[in-house]
């Protein structure tokens, strides 16, 4: 199930679905106050937006909400680029607004979009936008969540989708930890279920006492976690998860 990146026009607040996509609601930006959460909603009742001057007359939100918005890609459907769309906010502050909050860190542009410098109007690269999605989503909308880790040598590790032919053996695999929590075995020690994915599939994975001891810090260090594990299969035979044996940084190419 893949994710839209929020608009303007479709706020929210609930994630709503497209056929086999889901849009994101950009009234969950981090960092947006309830009034203005509450006048998108409103205003968009009454109408939608035509353009990202109108929505600012009619929603009249901060600098830093106003960026925040553009950064998450909720304006992009009026057909202008980020930085364009940043260049024209920021005229729309000076000109029509309470102004910038301090620190909000916006340069004055020259007179007319049209005259400012091509190194003012650079587009953001996907790895930027994918790190503003993960900062005020927590989560990465347009794009797989490993891209934001481009380092790893992936082709280095056993992937989770081959694991299957390697029941009984010891492999070395790697993955981002989607999912994490504590345990006590019967003795009353932690150990720790991990959920790991890769580029091919997620795995669940256990770390006992013994190995939670020694490598539990590597868990919570790492968002992308080496492992040497050995595949164990399920007791019905139907499935399989990796009793981890250790735990640390992965490689980098």
């Amino acid at each position: 199930m893949k994710l839209l990146p929020p608009s303007v026009n479709e706020p929210g607040p609930a994630f709503t679905p497209h056929d086999n996509f889901i849009r994101v609601p950009l009234t969950r930006v981090k960092g947006l106050t309830a009034r203005v959460s509450d006048a998108i909603l409103q205003a968009r009742d009454r109408g939608p937006f035509e353009s990202l001057a109108d929505f600012f007359h009619r929603v009249n939100p901060s600098g830093e909400e106003l960026e925040a918005m553009i950064r998450a890609g909720g304006l992009d459907e009026f057909g202008e680029t980020r930085a364009r769309q940043f260049w024209q906010a920021r005229q729309l502050l000076h000109t029509c607004g309470a102004g910038l909050p301090p620190g909000q860190g916006w340069l004055v542009p020259p007179p007319g979009l049209d005259k400012l410098p091509a190194l003012l109007l650079r587009e953001p690269a996907r790895l930027q936008r994918l790190q503003w999605e993960t900062d005020l989503f927590g989560f990465a909308v347009s794009g797989h969540p490993l891209e934001l880790f481009p380092g790893i040598s992936w082709d280095t590790y056993c992937p989770v989708n081959r694991l299957g032919e390697f029941i009984g053996d010891t492999v070395t695999a790697c993955g981002l930890v989607v999912e994490q929590r504590v345990h006590h075995q019967i003795t009353g020690e932690p150990m720790k279920f991990l959920s790991l994915a890769d580029w091919t599939g997620m795995i669940e994975t256990e770390l006992f006492a013994q190995t939670y001891k020694s490598y539990g810090l590597a868990t919570v260090r790492y968002p992308v976690l080496e492992i040497e594990a050995r595949v164990e299969p399920f007791e019905n035979r139907r499935g399989f998860s990796l009793r981890v044996l250790r735990a640390g940084k992965p490689r980098v190419k």
